[in-house]
């Protein structure tokens, strides 16, 4: 079964598997979108509980 249409590797620089699929292109969107939220979001939640902690007065 030769389903691709590419007929030359030559000169290929690059080959997209999801083009034809908008589930596996909204999938990779909302995984991405997820992965940058949660960095943000760990992030921030860090950042915030240690300038808590160095600001505390004894």
């Amino acid at each position: 079964m030769n389903t691709s249409p590419i007929t030359q590797w030559e000169g290929v620089e690059a080959y997209f598997t999801l083009a034809h699929s908008g589930f596996g292109t909204v999938l990779t969107l909302i995984v991405s979108v997820a992965l940058v939220a949660g960095a943000i979001w760990y992030g921030t939640h860090h950042e915030s509980r240690d300038f808590a902690k160095f600001t505390k007065k004894p």
